[in-house]
């Protein structure tokens, strides 16, 4: 019969052989980790094709004052020190189209009454043009088949309206907003929440227009613009690039039943993220020659000569200002003193 000294031998060398057991297991795991994952990254699926569900797309319109990208000598400089690899497909979007219906009308009305107009518009088809019947210089437009409107305060009949050194910063003049917007309801929460962009305003006499300010201290204005939220990733993009369509100014004015608002344009097109299609993209390489080429849009040429330089090449989505069939991918190229251009980032063979 086995002693205590002999048993407890025995437990130490088992103890020492489960260790060494274990040992091995996690070992061999460890690599067998390893294979395996090696194996996944390079006997990947194919990608699926792109569906081209739609059919052939309307080419990207984008706005009128947009030169071509010819005429101008480019210069790379990146990260990468070259344009970038992109994805062979991307996803497009439908933005479905609101028809005029009889409510259309009411609803208009309903709109302005938030507003506070109470007189009869007049009326254009489907556009519904009021007057503030107690200040004229206070404007209503809207459109009936989707309710998109702008709200204008005419002060150029009314200089005087201006005070400098009344806004404490841009962010009381975002929140300020953002609380009579929720208020009244007035603004899709896909825009109210999305990114917002600040540009302090002064009136210049001389050219009787809000232009940009130095310094807050000397500001009349701030022009707050509400850009979408990225999808995938990707920004999406009004037509200006600095300057979204959907926007307020704001100023305050305890003289006037203005509620501290000079202008508000609002101009929502839906998008369906339920209806999508793939398409194939151009390669960052092929919109690169594009733009050196001549064949980009130049949405802002910025404070540049004939010579650009460029440090950044993207895809976004194109959110134009008028109505559109698609949500699409573009190229955005962005250069120093500001520049942009845009070119259609989905293959040329699936644009009409």
């Amino acid at each position: 019969m086995a002693n205590l000294t002999e048993i407890s031998i025995g437990v130490r060398k088992t103890a020492t052989f489960i260790g060494f057991l274990l040992v091995v297991f996690m070992i061999l795991r460890f690599f067998a980790g390893l294979a395996i994952n090696y194996y996944r990254a390079t006997h990947q699926p194919p990608p699926a094709a792109p569906n081209v569900a739609f059919g052939k797309l309307p080419k990207p319109k984008f706005i009128k004052s947009a030169n071509l990208s010819s005429g101008m000598t480019f210069t790379l400089q990146n990260i990468e020190g070259r344009p970038p690899e992109t994805t062979p497909s991307a996803k497009v979007f439908t933005m479905p189209k609101k028809s005029y219906t009889f409510e259309s009308g009411e609803e208009a009305k309903k709109l302005a009454k938030t507003f506070e107009f109470e007189g009869e518009p007049t009326v254009d088809s489907v556009y519904y043009y009021y007057v503030k019947e107690n200040d004229p210089n206070l404007t209503l437009f809207v459109d009936g088949t989707n309710l998109n409107f702008q709200l204008k305060y005419n002060f150029l009949t009314d200089f005087n309206i201006f005070k400098i050194g009344q806004i404490a910063s841009t962010d009381e003049a975002i929140q300020n907003l953002r609380e009579y917007l929720s208020y009244t309801n007035l603004i899709d929460e896909s825009i109210l929440n999305g990114l917002t962009t600040t540009e302090i305003l002064i009136f210049d006499d001389r050219l009787k227009k809000l232009v940009p300010a130095s310094s807050l201290s000397t500001a009349h204005a701030v022009r707050i613009n509400y850009f979408r939220n990225d999808i995938d990733g990707l920004k999406v993009l009004p037509d200006e690039f600095y300057k979204s369509y959907n926007y307020a100014v704001y100023m305050p004015t305890t003289e006037k039943d203005l509620n501290n608002i000079l202008e508000i344009s609002y101009i929502f097109w839906p998008i369906d993220m339920n209806n999508m299609a793939t398409y194939p993209v151009i390669s960052g390489e092929e919109a690169y020659q594009a733009l050196t080429g001549g064949a980009a849009s130049v949405i802002n040429r910025g404070d540049n000569g004939s010579e650009i330089v460029i440090r950044k090449i993207y895809l976004a989505y194109y959110d134009s200002s008028a109505a559109q069939q698609y949500l699409q991918p573009i190229f955005v190229f962005e250069g120093d003193n500001n520049f942009v251009a845009y070119y259609p980032a989905v293959r040329p063979e699936y644009l009409d």
